[in-house]
């Protein structure tokens, strides 16, 4: 019997003074970067978080906790590398995700083809598989102050023929 599951994730970081904004794997032209224990890829934790929740996996704050320094300035893409390989051990693959993004600024439309690019091939899927949307908070709390960024994503797993118990 084939199985599908849904999974959803949300993840927030504030600006901080310096450094790169990353999102979806892909450096954004900005004057400053997100605050995070890795890369602060909020879009890429989102995912990741989908991900896991769909296979019931736990959430990247308990495989990758930000008390061990092995993941400090860690690229995000890896962690989602670690992440999609876990599922395959569990006999599961991406079927598709689609992520929002919710920040004042900046405009972050431009950088989507990239960010499929960078995120399509650890998924395993098409980049058509994998939905982006930006949009704002229409000046609404924290995000609305440009204080940060919010990600929300969700993301279909799906396997093949398995055993009992399954």
């Amino acid at each position: 019997m084939n199985e599908a599951r849904v999974g959803l994730g949300i993840d927030f970081h504030r600006f901080g003074p310096r450094g790169p904004l990353v999102l979806g794997g892909v450096h954004i032209p900005h004057d400053g970067g997100l605050l995070g224990h890795s890369d602060a890829d909020v879009l890429v934790h989102a995912v990741c978080d989908a991900l896991l929740g769909a296979a019931a996996l736990g959430d990247l704050g308990l495989l990758f906790p930000d008390t061990d320094e092995r993941y400090r300035g860690v690229s995000s893409l890896s962690l989602l590398a670690d992440v999609v390989g876990r599922l395959a051990e569990g006999g599961w693959s991406v079927a598709n995700v689609d992520a929002s993004v919710v920040a004042a600024f900046p405009r972050l439309a431009p950088h989507f083809p990239a960010m499929r690019h960078a995120l399509a091939p650890l998924l395993g899927v098409a980049e058509d598989r994998v939905g982006l949307k930006a949009t704002t908070s229409e000046g609404m709390g924290a995000l609305g102050r440009g204080e940060g960024i919010g990600a929300w994503a969700v993301a279909l797993i799906r396997t093949a023929e398995r055993g009992p118990g399954r």
